[in-house]
C-alpha cells in the first residue's frame, strides 16, 4: 500500500520531518555545545575540588554552559572585527580604481570613434509593445516567488529560533534527559535492546573526540595558511587564516567556502595576487587533507585515515555537510561494536575447535 501511494506517503513524511525539524536542530546544535561544556566542567569540578565550599554540580553545569556560550560569542566578534573592516576596505578601494580609470576609459571609447548605426537599428526593429506585454506578464510570476522567498525566510528564521532555544534547555537539562532516556529504555524494551544506550553513549564520546580533533585540526589550517599568505606576500594573511580556522569546523569543505572568500578579497586588491592566492590556498588545502586531517582527526576518534576519507566521503554524498561531519563518529563507533561482536564470536567458537583434539 505504501508504494501503490507513495506520493502521499512522501508528503506525509515531509510534513513529519518538518514538524520535528526544530527539535532535531535543537538536538545537533544542543550535541555541539555539550562537548566544550562537558570538557569545562570536568576542569572546573577539579579547579574547585580542594575549595573549602564547593560549589554544587547544577551551578557548575551551568557556569560552564554560559563559559561556551560567552566563547563561541567571542569568537564571531573577533571573525566579524577582522572580516567586516577589510571588506569595507577593499571594497573602497576598488571604488577609488574605478572612479580613476573612469576619464581614461572615456577618452579611449571616444577616440575609437565606433559606428553606433547597427545599435540604432536593432533598437528600432524591437516591438515595444510586445515587449511590455511579456514584462507585464512576468511581474506575477515575480511577485509569487517574491512571496515565497519572504516566506521561506521566515519560516528559517522561526525554525532557527525554536531550534536555539531547544538546544540550551537540552544543554541545560542534559543529564536529567539522559536519565529519563535510560528509565524509558529499560522500562520499555527488551534488555536485548538496551544495547542502544550502549551505542548512544559510545557516539556520544566518539563525536566528543572527533569535534576536539576537528578544532586541533582547524587551528592547525589556519596557522599554515597564515603564515603560506605571509611567506608569498599575499595580502590577508591573519584575516584569511582566521576565517579558514573558523570555517573547517566542516570537515573537508568548510575550507573550501573560506578559500572562495579568500580568492575573492585578495581580487579587489590585485587580480594577479588572486591567481597566486588560489595556487598557494589549493596547495595547503591538498596537504592538509591528505596528510595532516586524517591522521589528526582519525586519531582522535580511533579511526585510520583511509576510513576517516572513506567515511566523509560517504556522509558527503548521503547527506552534504551534515553527513561529513556525524559519519566520521559513526563509522567509529561502527567498527568499534564490530570488533567487539568479532571478538566475542571468536572466543565462543573456541573451545567448539578445541573440543574434539582434547
Amino acid at each position: 500500500m505504501a508504494l501503490l501511494r507513495l506520493s502521499s506517503v512522501l508528503a506525509f513524511a515531509a510534513q513529519l520531518v518538518d514538524l520535528v525539524l526544530p527539535i532535531l536542530a535543537g538536538g545537533i546544535l544542543a550535541l555541539f555545545i555539550n562537548v566544550p561544556m562537558t570538557g569545562l566542567e570536568k576542569r572546573l569540578k577539579r579547579l574547585f575540588c580542594k575549595a573549602k565550599k564547593q560549589p554544587s554540580d547544577k551551578a557548575l553545569h551551568l557556569l560552564s554552559f554560559f563559559i561556551t556560550l560567552l566563547g563561541v560569542v567571542l569568537v564571531l566578534v573577533l571573525a566579524l572585527t577582522l572580516l567586516i573592516p577589510e571588506l569595507v576596505q577593499s571594497f573602497h578601494s576598488l571604488y577609488v580604481q574605478i572612479e580613476a580609470n573612469i576619464p581614461r576609459w572615456t577618452a579611449y571609447l571616444s577616440a575609437q570613434d565606433a559606428d553606433m548605426g547597427w545599435l540604432m537599428s536593432w533598437l528600432e526593429g524591437i516591438d515595444w509593445e510586445q515587449l511590455l506585454r511579456r514584462v507585464t506578464d512576468s511581474i506575477d510570476t515575480v511577485l509569487v516567488n517574491a512571496v515565497g522567498a519572504v516566506s521561506a525566510t521566515v519560516n528559517i528564521v522561526v525554525t532557527a529560533s525554536f531550534a536555539l532555544i531547544i538546544s540550551v534547555y537540552m544543554s541545560v537539562g542534559s543529564e536529567s534527559l539522559c536519565h529519563h532516556a535510560r528509565t524509558l529504555v529499560c522500562a520499555y524494551l527488551k534488555p536485548s535492546h538496551s544495547a542502544w544506550l550502549k551505542f548512544c553513549r559510545l557516539f556520544r564520546q566518539s563525536f566528543a573526540n572527533f569535534l576536539t580533533g576537528q578544532c586541533s585540526e582547524a587551528v592547525i589550517l589556519g596557522v599554515l595558511m597564515a603564515l603560506a599568505f605571509s611567506v608569498f606576500k599575499i595580502p590577508y594573511g591573519s584575516l584569511v587564516g582566521m576565517l579558514t580556522a573558523i570555517c573547517a569546523i566542516i570537515p573537508y569543505v568548510g575550507a573550501l567556502i573560506s578559500c572562495v572568500v579568500s580568492v575573492f578579497l585578495v581580487l579587489l586588491v590585485d587580480p594577479v595576487l588572486a591567481v597566486r592566492c588560489l595556487i598557494v590556498y589549493l596547495a595547503v588545502q591538498f596537504i592538509e587533507n591528505q596528510f595532516i586531517y586524517p591522521r589528526v582527526v582519525g586519531k582522535s576518534v580511533g579511526l585510520s585515515p583511509l576510513y576517516t576519507l572513506v567515511a566523509a566521503m560517504i556522509g558527503g554524498e548521503l547527506f552534504g555537510i551534515i553527513g561529513i561531519i556525524f559519519f566520521i563518529p559513526l563509522t567509529a563507533v561502527i567498527i568499534e561494536l564490530v570488533k567487539e561482536d568479532a571478538c566475542r564470536r571468536i572466543q565462543a567458537r573456541e573451545p567448539q575447535r578445541s573440543g574434539p583434539s582434547e
